[in-house]
């Protein structure tokens, strides 16, 4: 993917934001507030089996991705999968197209309560030879994407904070790199093939990574949480899922 495209995508997911509020207005999909204090974003449970997942939006956050048009529709590479019982999102394939989860209108949100984001995900195939740190080779099999406010001026604009942590083909658990003057934070969280077709669980205290990432607070609310898998750049498949989003209280 090039920068040119990921630049477009948070213009777009900023500005798009204010017309999404008119779908969070009827009040549907509000996050789960569980027993403990923590708050479910996302299970896949209420999704039906070989269907895109109801609650989350186009890249643009500007209208549910089942709402869309068919011919629409057989753009994403995503469905909902049933393993013994449980459902989880699944992709594959090679063309970049985000799902969008906005959080701005929706009720109890604050991180400094819920400051752990916890969720799934399971690779089973890499886009070969991809490189998030290299604009030609930007690609990933899996990535979690936290979007905040308006950050610094990137060409002339004001382009959104984010935190994408991402299964990497190449870069080493542990690498930080960035994109946009900046605004997009990357880290790597896994890595290669040895946990490939494994269920891996991932806890990030994500008000902690904000400051030592920005050097700034984070407000209570971010904009979004976004779902990218994608090869296009390596012209390779890539093929993961995802399950279990949670926002939790600090033990």
């Amino acid at each position: 993917m090039k920068q040119f495209i990921s630049f477009i995508l948070f213009l777009f997911i900023i500005s798009s934001s204010i017309v999404a509020q008119n779908f969070d207005r009827e009040a549907l999909f509000q996050p789960q507030k569980m027993g403990n204090g923590n708050i479910l974003i996302e299970d896949f449970e209420d999704d039906s089996v070989g269907t895109l997942p109801k609650r989350w939006y186009n890249r643009d956050a500007d209208f549910r991705v089942v709402a869309s048009s068919k011919q629409e529709q057989s753009l994403y590479k995503y469905e909902i999968r049933q393993e013994e019982g449980n459902k989880y999102l699944h992709y594959n394939g090679m063309k970049v197209r985000h799902l969008t989860y906005p959080l701005k209108n929706k009720d109890g949100i604050n991180i400094y309560d819920t400051s752990i984001l916890s969720w799934k995900w399971r690779v089973h195939k890499l886009p070969k030879g991809a490189n998030e740190d290299i604009n030609g080779k930007n690609d990933t099999a899996a990535s979690l994407y936290v979007v905040f406010e308006m950050g610094r001026i990137a060409l002339f604009k004001k382009v959104p904070k984010s935190i994408r942590y991402t299964w990497s083909s190449t870069l080493e658990p542990g690498t930080n790199t960035s994109k946009l003057f900046g605004n997009q934070q990357i880290l790597v969280l896994e890595s290669g093939d040895n946990e490939m077709g494994k269920w891996k669980t991932f806890e990030r205290n994500i008000v902690e990574d904000y400051r030592r990432l920005f050097g700034d607070d984070p407000p209570a609310k971010p904009l979004a949480i976004l779902l990218m898998s994608d090869g296009d750049s390596m012209k390779d498949n890539a093929i993961a899922d995802y399950d279990d989003i949670i926002l939790k209280t600090k033990e």
